[in-house]
């Protein structure tokens, strides 16, 4: 296991801009820029207080930490986006492998997939080296790993190295490697998904322990002479950053397994759908917002009927959430069956006849699509590129463009399709706990938004009972009777636009959580923001009704 230290060093070496050019292009600037801002403020205001002249004094430090820290930032970044994508790019190199090609072509084939991103990138410098300075394989891959920031890359390119010297044969090194490969990105999913239980609970006890701070800073005023109106606004601070925090981390644990695939060249028809009705479903909010303000509703109603219009487009994305599950699910039985066919009939188009009439669940209407453009034979890479995309989902298109390409170069469909399921049934089983997870905090985020709305509308009914019973007293009283309560100020009106604006804020983040979570599409928050809000609203209105008639009748 490598040190701080030596990781640290690993990123610095990683750096791909020249030193000289950083220096002059980055450094330069950050560290004269924040001396110059600093001596501008202190020339032009020489008399500032004590704290901030220390203050004005540390600016030039930013440029000097910027100046050291961009590297490893960058570095960290490409680590990350390598290993993100390492398990699919040893599964492609798996499918190249058994296609016989030499092993200069596999990297050139590599390092042209650009969905990879910085691991593409890594793997184009092994094939400059071979190709136009004349290095062996082996000698290119341990220049690159010397220069990797991903420990696990760099593992894996000199273990590629020492195999390729030793005669090894390709494929089988790679299928021992795929089976590690997969195993390790297994553990650390896995790992992150036990992570998120702990970050589930710190969050319901934060947020417990903030509700208790919001309440206590509500009828403060009953204890002590003190103006509650700013405490509140700092208590709705508070719950943004606090949340926000969470949302963060939680995103930053979680690998990156996004349901929808990424492409805009070819849509699924319900994204189509859902991007045709969208700007219409945000004029339709903010008409309905300002239309319910016009006509004097209260922010409650106003919140609630200009938030209806997002279920239409919620609706959309889960329902054809649904399907496209429905279609991950039967994607690994329908490649297994179209490597067996291929391999029998000698031709995916009289396989996709066959294998039509199965049922494959909601992925057979692709297939009968697939069969029919196959059938024209115009393109058959855009055929099957059509297909993928048209589920819709992430691993259908990745693993599609795989056994595509393993049959283009002379790949044995059987082997190439038994390889893509290995790695496709490990994905999905992770998938699949991953939705457990998703599940689960979506119950908890439910429950906590009515346990909210309960605590902070009964703390507004609260509020509202004390200022009615000091109507009551004599204006003189409290010059005699010393008790906070007589001469309290409860900021109602104040009260009432926080507690509202933290069911809409929690709504919103706690839908961010759900998505960020379950991995699915962007627009897929707007269901569960509308019905968040919806039942935050509902059990504030109810909690103000039935608690109120107990404690003000």
């Amino acid at each position: 296991m490598p040190t701080v230290r030596e990781r640290i060093i690993r990123l610095y070496h990683s750096f791909d801009i020249p030193w000289r050019k950083y220096i002059l292009l980055y450094v330069i600037p950050a560290v004269g820029g924040t001396i110059a801002i600093s001596m501008y403020i202190f020339l032009s205001f020489p008399r500032l207080l004590f704290p901030l002249n220390y203050v004005i004094y540390a600016i030039p430090a930013f440029g000097v930490l910027f100046s050291l820290l961009f590297p490893l930032v960058k570095g960290e970044r490409r680590k990350i986006e390598i290993e993100r994508y390492m398990h699919l790019f040893i599964t492609r190199m798996a499918v190249l492998a058994s296609t016989q090609l030499p092993r200069k072509e596999i990297f050139r084939i590599l390092s042209e997939v650009k969905e990879y991103g910085a691991l593409s990138d890594e793997i184009e410098k092994i094939y400059n080296l071979v190709e136009y300075w004349n290095l062996s394989l082996p000698d290119a891959a341990r220049v690159v790993a010397k220069r990797c920031p991903s420990i696990m890359l760099a593992d894996f390119l000199d273990r590629l190295a020492h195999s390729a010297e030793a005669g090894e044969d390709f494929e089988k090194f790679l299928e021992k490697e795929r089976k590690v490969v997969l195993e390790t990105y297994a553990i650390k999913y896995e790992a992150a998904l036990e992570q998120l239980d702990v970050y589930k609970e710190a969050f319901v006890a934060i947020l417990i322990s903030m509700l208790f701070f919001a309440v206590f800073v509500a009828i403060l005023p009953m204890f002590a002479q003190i103006d509650a109106t700013y405490l509140l606004y700092l208590t709705l601070l508070a719950f943004v950053v606090v949340e926000s925090v969470m949302l963060y981390a939680i995103k930053v644990r979680l690998p990156e397994d996004e349901v929808w695939h990424g492409r805009k060249d070819i849509r699924a028809p319900a994204e189509v759908k859902l991007l045709k009705v969208l700007p219409f479903i945000y004029i339709l909010v903010l008409l309905l917002f300002i239309a319910t303000l016009a006509m004097g509703l209260s922010p409650y109603v106003a919140v609630s009927i200009s938030l209806l219009p997002l279920f239409y487009p919620g609706y959309i994305v889960h329902s054809a959430e649904s399907d496209l599950i429905n279609c991950d699910e039967n994607y690994d039985a329908f490649i297994r069956a179209v490597g067996s066919y291929v391999e029998a009939k000698g031709s995916d188009v009289m396989a996709m006849e066959r294998l039509r009439k199965h049922d494959f669940g909601k992925l057979t209407k692709y297939i009968d699509t697939l069969y029919r453009r196959l059938l024209t034979r115009i393109d058959k890479r855009k055929a099957w590129n059509f297909f993928a995309a048209e589920t819709g989902s992430n691993l259908i298109s990745k693993f599609t463009d795989m056994y595509v390409t393993g049959i283009e170069m002379g790949g044995n469909p059987t082997k190439i399709s038994r390889i893509i399921s290995d790695a496709y049934i490990r994905m999905i089983g992770l998938r699949k706990k991953r939705y457990q997870s998703a599940t689960n905090l979506t119950g908890i985020l439910y429950g906590l938004m009515v346990g909210m709305a309960f605590a902070l509308y009964t703390t507004f009914v609260l509020m509202k009972m004390m200022a009615s019973m000091i109507k009551y007293y004599p204006v003189n009283l409290a010059q005699y009777i010393k008790i906070p309560l007589l001469s309290a100020k409860f900021p109602i009106e104040t009260a009432s636009i926080v507690f509202l604006a933290l069911l809409v804020i929690h709504a919103l983040i706690s839908s961010l959580m759900i998505k960020v979570v379950s991995g699915s599409h962007k627009h897929s928050i707007y269901l569960h923001f509308s019905m968040l809000t919806w039942i935050g609203v509902v059990v504030a209105y109810l909690t103000e009704d039935i608690v109120g008639r107990i404690l003000l009748f």
